[in-house]
């Protein structure tokens, strides 16, 4: 006896066909798609389910899978072969079933689900395909769910991912936690709060930076995009190590002088800031090396960077331990020594809260970055000046470095290789210098620089023999302004080539002047020449261009230059510039001679004619044994170089009696004359004042 016909079940909405077996496993009903399929006309109700089935099939199912069902009441993906009634033999038609126990209407019944073989196969080559794409995509793909008590796990992780953190598909699988145990600590409790500000906030996408444990070097990014599902997240891994290596490598050279791989400005800033933010006290040393433009423009640029090397390394070792390794807090980086460029460093001291301990440590690098350095196999001293500021509340990094940088060329101007610590009164002093400087750019430009000439004397004759052009400025408000001023301000703005530019044409077409008016001149007109005129390697062209213009014969001049630039001539660039000057017919004088380090043994290398022994061991010469051996000394070696020899500052008589008992002919200076105006000069050479040793005339 047949049951009833029942209702077709609620499947539409899945893909396949449906059948339903009794408690017996005899059909009850089926899909008419399904019958068409198999071939099978009429009714098929009671007809046995394994009769449907290939002899295999059949076999399985009566043996396994029906028992199974009827007392489990559910079969999952089981395959089956149906048999399709043809006009031959029977043909299998697999097919993938899936089974539950139903009982609508009061009727125990079992549907079945069935899936034709071709579209299992066509959902599993996509599903293939998915995961191919997957596993191709540029990056390791990861999929994160939490569960209920906000643990993690990892439904899908890609072949990439899983090389990546070094777990296997196997552990993986059975093992999902092996994937957090996977992350360094720290990279596993950013991720576990990651994902649970996620939840709190319903946050649809995030990013995390995770490291991989036992290799730190590793970075990987995770960008993760939530799914339908609120609790689920498709994330893809990216490898960022290089980036980050090559961000910071940018940043390091952003940050790092090439040469000295000290910290540059950018970075000392950043780090003043870090300091006034955390209100940390320290100090600030600015220093500048006294004598790297003489060695630089001597030895040469390579010489020069390898002085700017041994400074740097000097400045690691010279700061103590606690100011190079130690740090107030972690927040504050340790005290840093850097360079800004050229031949200036500073060092920012750490902890430094008073000006006592500042000056520790100025002293200390001081010595210490004063020791000789070996360069080209040659021994050098290069002594640094420092300008110190102590950090007060309410500054600027850009302030402190002003104050630091004012003090230390307080510190060259006081004594070289020494250092100063920034007092209020030296920006007034800056002022000061700046205000002056722009007057005298406006001077130059107005030509109210004027040239004044001091006479030279025959000591023994009272005869003038040469004259030396001085430059005189006089300031609409200030008055006359001494060359003492002026000067220091022209070299520091870089005025002095104007200046001696200037100074130059003037004193030349005044002295070719006079010779046409036939005065009774000296033989030569001296005419100073500043470091920078002298490192003009168009000079020579230029003066001869000059000289001819004026009309003026090239003997008839005679360039002066200081001994301090004297000592940084001995290198291919200069001396070939003196001697090219020599060629030309120009003579050469030294200037300022006894104030250098090295005076009798530089003057056998120099091509000069003329020595001028400075003022200050003249001014001594009747009291101090000293100055009078060194000016005695002075006098045989350039007797014995068949050089002439002029006494500078001579004021008295007795000066210019004892200085002609020593040997020297020729002097200038007060006891004769002042610098004369252009208009005075006429008049002096007229002069029938005598001017020998036995008269007291001023």
């Amino acid at each position: 006896m047949h049951s009833p016909a029942l209702a077709a079940p609620q499947l539409s909405a899945l893909p396949g066909h449906w059948l339903r077996l009794d408690a017996g496993g005899r059909v009850l009903g089926a899909d008419a798609a399904l019958l068409a399929r198999l071939g099978r006309s009429g009714s098929a109700e009671g007809q046995p389910f394994g009769s449907w089935l290939t002899p295999a099939s059949s076999v399985l199912w009566v043996t396994a899978l029906w028992p199974a069902l009827a007392s489990q009441g559910r079969l999952m993906e089981v395959l089956i072969d149906l048999a399709v009634q043809t006009a031959g033999p029977a043909e299998g038609w697999p097919a993938l079933s899936s089974w539950v126990a139903r009982t609508d209407d009061g009727v125990p019944s079992f549907v079945g689900l069935l899936m034709p073989g071709q579209e299992r196969k066509r959902l599993l080559a996509e599903l293939r395909l998915a995961r191919d794409s997957l596993e191709s995509m540029p990056g390791a793909v990861l999929q994160i769910q939490a569960d209920a008590g906000g643990r993690l796990h990892f439904p899908y992780a890609s072949s990439q991912l899983l090389d990546l953190f070094g777990v296997t598909p196997l552990q993986a699988l059975s093992a999902p936690q092996r994937l957090l145990d996977a992350l360094a600590p720290a990279s596993r409790a950013a991720l576990e709060r990651t994902v649970a500000e996620a939840l709190a906030t319903d946050l649809a996408r995030w990013m995390v930076v995770l490291t991989p444990r036992g290799h730190p070097e590793r970075r990987v990014e995770l960008a993760a995009r939530r799914a339908a599902q609120p609790t689920l997240w498709h994330g893809v891994l990216t490898d960022v190590s290089e980036r980050e290596s090559l961000q910071h490598e940018l940043r390091q050279r952003a940050e790092t002088d090439a040469l000295t791989r000290l910290p540059n400005r950018p970075a000392l800033l950043a780090h003043i800031r870090q300091r006034l933010d955390a209100g940390q006290p320290f100090a600030l040393l600015f220093m500048d090396c006294d004598r790297f433009k003489q060695i630089n423009d001597s030895l040469g640029h390579d010489a020069g960077d390898e002085l700017l090397r041994h400074l740097a390394q000097r400045l690691r070792h010279g700061l103590r331990p606690a100011d190079a390794l130690m740090s107030v807090s972690p927040e504050v980086p340790a005290s840093v020594a850097a360079r800004l460029g050229g031949d200036e460093f500073v060092v920012l001291a750490d902890g430094v809260a008073d000006a006592a301990a500042a000056s520790a440590i100025a002293d200390r690098l001081v010595l210490a970055m004063a020791r000789p350095y070996t360069l080209r196999g040659m021994e050098l001293v290069a002594s640094v000046s420092v300008g110190m500021v102590m950090a007060e509340p309410g500054s600027t990094a850009e302030q402190l470095m002003r104050d630091a940088d004012t003090a230390m060329y307080e510190a060259k101007r006081r004594s070289r290789g020494g250092w100063v610590l920034f007092e209020p009164e030296m920006h007034q002093r800056v002022a000061r210098s700046l205000a002056l400087e722009g007057d005298l750019r406006q001077a130059l430009q107005a030509g109210q620089v004027r040239a004044a000439f001091q006479p030279i004397i025959e000591i023994a004759s009272g005869r003038v023999v040469g004259m030396e052009a001085l430059a005189r400025w006089h300031h609409p408000v200030r008055g006359e302004v001494p060359p003492a001023q002026f000067i220091p301000v022209a070299e520091e703005s870089g005025l002095i080539v104007e200046l001696g530019e200037a100074m130059l044409r003037t004193a030349c077409t005044r002295f070719a002047g006079w010779r046409q008016q036939g005065l009774r001149l000296p033989a030569r007109l001296s005419v100073n020449l500043s470091r920078a005129q002298l490192s003009d390697r168009n000079l020579p062209a230029r003066l001869g261009e000059l000289l001819a213009e004026c009309g003026l014969p090239c003997s008839a001049l005679q360039l002066e230059v200081t001994e301090s630039m004297a000592m940084a001539m001995g290198d291919a660039s200069a001396r070939p510039l003196l001697l090219a000057l020599r060629a030309l017919g120009v003579q050469l004088s030294l200037d300022d001679f006894g104030t250098g380090h090295s005076s009798l043994a530089a003057l056998q290398h120099l091509p000069v004619q003329q020595v001028k022994i400075d003022r200050a061991f003249v001014q001594e010469i009747e009291t101090s044994a000293y100055h009078r051996a060194l000016v005695q000394a002075a006098l045989q070696v350039a007797k014995a170089l068949s050089l002439e020899v002029v006494a500078e500052g001579v004021e008295t008589a007795a000066q210019a009696r004892l200085l002609a008992e020593l040997g020297c002919t020729r002097a200038q200076g007060w006891l004769y004359a002042r610098a004369l105006e252009a208009d005075a000069v006429a008049g002096f050479l007229a002069s029938e004042v005598p001017r020998v040793l036995g008269d007291q005339h001023p």
